[in-house]
């Protein structure tokens, strides 16, 4: 095989690899308000869950949490002291003690806190009570 061969077929895996590897990295971002949730949950059970170290597997899974705000941020609630949710957008239309249902994506647990954390949330359901 001559040399002018080998350096093709060497520039030519160098470039798949090269296109493999930016696709692998530069992945779509995930749009959480068009996944289906694959599970719904109250935001006490969820923390039970995690502190009984069985929510392992809803990390990085879409889900539904139903709770009462408790405490509110600017961009993210808490419900009943349990889940801290952040928004996409403003969520100027809530209020402390408000029931809501929620949508996001469960990125973990902080064992300092001891609360779950959910981003990219979106509200599904609001009552006041």
């Amino acid at each position: 095989m001559s040399k002018q061969r080998k350096f093709l077929i060497l520039i030519f895996i160098l470039l798949v690899g090269g296109y493999i590897g930016y696709n692998y990295v530069y992945q779509d971002h995930r749009d959480i308000q068009s996944e289906t949730s694959q599970i719904e949950i109250t935001a006490p059970y969820l923390l039970e869950r995690f502190k009984t170290n069985d929510g392992a597997a809803l990390l990085n899974k879409t889900i539904t949490v139903t709770g009462t705000i408790t405490n509110m941020e600017e961009g993210a609630v808490t419900l009943d002291e349990s889940v801290y949710a952040s928004f996409s957008e403003q969520i100027s239309e809530l209020n402390t003690n408000d029931k809501v249902v929620i949508k996001g994506r469960c990125i973990g647990y902080d064992e300092l806190f001891e609360i779950v954390k959910l981003d990219q949330c979106s509200l599904l359901n609001k009552t006041n009570d």
